[in-house]
């Protein structure tokens, strides 16, 4: 198994896919990074690892994958509220990986001179990922977006 290379892409795409979840005209509770503290009911944007190196060519140009979940933090007071927390993420994932009639995504990000995003993908069925004692739950999907680096 060949080595892993990790990039320090990672905050950088983090900033920008906030800022595009953000975008979104159906988002119905506030957007947070990484922590949501108390706050209920909020989404969350959380980067699982550091961006990575898929391929490198010669002129040290890459492609690279940055994977993120989004989680949507609810007061479960019934299965109504539950369900609502999945499809708000089965319709942002819907949203972000929508694509025109040539087949390309419509809402890929611009992260900066040097790399443009080609695809965004939710690899994971909306589910719960955490159930506290309080009433509070946590429902997450996992998304994967490539990207192209030039040198």
């Amino acid at each position: 198994m060949a080595d892993r290379i990790f990039t320090n892409d990672g905050v950088l795409i983090s900033k920008v896919m906030r800022d595009l979840i953000a975008s979104w005209p159906e988002i119905p509770v506030k957007l947070l990074v990484e922590d949501p503290g108390r706050e209920c009911p909020c989404m969350v944007l959380q980067q699982l690892s550091a961006a990575e190196r898929l391929k490198t060519y010669v002129n040290g140009s890459y492609i690279g994958v940055w994977n993120f979940a989004v989680y949507v933090r609810i007061n479960a007071e019934d299965t109504a509220t539950r369900f609502d927390a999945v499809s708000i993420l089965e319709e942002l994932g819907s949203w972000l990986s929508e694509k025109d009639t040539d087949g390309r995504y419509k809402r890929l990000p611009e992260i900066d001179e040097t790399r443009a995003a080609t695809k965004i993908e939710m690899t994971t069925t909306p589910s719960i990922a955490n159930r506290g004692d309080d009433g509070v739950e946590d429902y997450q999907a996992l998304f994967s977006l490539e990207y192209k680096a030039r040198r």
